[in-house]
């Protein structure tokens, strides 16, 4: 970017769930050139809860006699451990007042089993096993401060851009207070929590008014002085 496009600072990086993790990266990594950055719906280094859950997303698939240790020759093949993997993003990736709400109707699915059975294991039913091992591993390794000795005050002290930290209000993954916690590291930074019931799968856009509490907050960032 820097060689070829001759870029050398970058007006707003922003990510949500593990591109909140390579954006909280950019930021450690590049204080100078990074001059604002957006973190929706993740953390800078990962929890313990999180690291046990993702056992359980690699333990889903690589459990499918099909996974045959990777050399599957079409994810079809993994179809069983590809539901699991599904069904516990169910699980998770939607909050319990989600399924209070029944939310699943004002998304257009007459029973829960339906939004199962067509939204969540026909999302992730076409999908490479062996890429969302490779994504599990990343969130598992997701640590700005590995490369300081664990120090993860030192790391996000190192962060000169404009921050906004959004956590999603439900999110059974990444919640307020951890994230709250890391943005009190930051100098300057704001904390900019955002409501929805639908959790971390709120990131999937199916609440209309969380989108427009991140696009308020992403304009008021870009009009922020640096």
């Amino acid at each position: 970017m820097t060689e070829r496009f001759g870029i050398t600072r970058l007006a707003l990086v922003v990510g949500g769930s593990m591109a909140a993790q390579q954006t909280y990266e950019w930021a450690v990594s590049y204080p100078e050139m990074v001059l604002r950055a957006a973190l929706i719906a993740g953390t800078a280094k990962i929890t313990e809860h999180d690291f046990l859950f993702v056992e359980t997303l690699v333990e889903a698939i690589i459990t499918d006699r099909g996974f045959k240790g990777g050399d599957y020759a079409t994810p079809a093949e993994v179809a069983a451990g590809l539901k699991r993997h599904g069904k516990m993003w169910t699980v998770m990736g939607w909050s319990t007042e989600f399924f209070r709400a029944a939310r699943h109707k004002a998304l257009g699915f007459d029973s829960m089993q339906a939004f199962v059975d067509n939204l969540m294991t026909g999302y992730f039913a076409p999908m490479d096993p062996n890429d969302l091992l490779a994504m599990t591993w990343k969130w598992q390794h997701g640590d700005v401060s590995r490369h300081i000795g664990g120090d993860l005050a030192a790391a996000l002290g190192r962060i000169r851009a404009k921050t906004f930290v959004m956590p999603i209000s439900y999110d059974m993954f990444f919640s307020p207070a951890e994230c709250e916690a890391e943005q009190k590291l930051i100098s300057g930074s704001d904390f900019r929590p955002i409501s929805s019931i639908d959790g971390h799968l709120a990131l999937f856009g199916t609440d209309a008014e969380c989108l427009a509490q991140i696009d308020l907050h992403l304009k008021t960032l870009l009009a922020t002085s640096t």
